[in-house]
């Protein structure tokens, strides 16, 4: 483990749209996730197959420092929504690589419409998706198979606070997650409300892996009784 997360100079938006007819015949095509890949990340099948006839790919990106790479995500990804409709194509999310289907909360930072969760190994929820803004993904262990959705949860409360502070705020160190953090990552209505049970809470600690360039989650409290009982 090591200290602070470092801060990048710059990130990158990449979004690729797919088309039955080439848009910018003299341009580079860039490289096209797999439909295995694709699936694997949440992607519907007819969505999938509906992208396997569309044998034409464009670019659309946009570089930024991190502390606007929000906005610029939410621009470059605007970009490519309009030149699919105006083309009859989809747009594929290459930092996670996903399908897009609904778009992002104009108003709102919501945490989920940024990433995905995997489970690489029975007891392990890790993010995909993070490091379009800067971050190192975060990974979880240890975990009884039965409670992954909960850490599961309590994770995308930790990617709320990261994107809405990094980078300002070093993630490195103790942190309290609340039931409200959870909420607002998933984009809940109730999330801005005065339920007295969005502040419940579970204390964690985060730790940065300089070798695997990720962010390691420790649980202090056990989030089903902390939050969801």
């Amino acid at each position: 483990m090591s200290g602070p997360v470092p801060v990048p100079e710059s990130v990158s938006a990449l979004y690729v749209v797919l088309t039955d007819e080439p848009l910018d015949p003299d341009a580079a095509a860039p490289p096209v996730p797999p439909p295995s890949l694709l699936l694997a990340r949440g992607s519907s099948p007819k969505a999938v197959r509906f992208a396997e006839t569309l044998p034409y790919a464009t670019a659309v990106s946009a570089e930024s420092a991190p502390g606007d790479a929000l906005d610029t995500q939410r621009r470059a990804q605007e970009a490519a929504r309009a030149l699919a409709a105006e083309h009859v194509g989809v747009v594929v999310d290459a930092a996670v690589p996903r399908l897009l289907s609904a778009p992002p909360h104009p108003d709102l930072v919501r945490a989920s419409d940024w990433f995905v969760l995997e489970h690489p190994a029975e007891d392990v929820s890790t993010t995909h998706g993070l490091t379009r803004f800067g971050l190192p993904e975060l990974i979880v262990s240890g975990v009884e198979a039965s409670l992954l959705p909960m850490y599961d949860a309590v994770l995308t409360g930790i990617a709320q606070r990261m994107i809405e502070e990094w980078p300002d705020n070093d993630p490195v160190g103790p942190a309290t997650i609340t039931l409200r953090d959870v909420a607002r990552g998933y984009g809940d209505a109730s999330a801005g409300g005065d339920d007295p049970t969005l502040s419940r809470s579970v204390a964690v600690t985060l730790a940065y892996d300089d070798v695997e360039d990720r962010i390691v989650v420790t649980l202090h409290d056990d989030p089903a009784s902390a939050l969801f009982f």
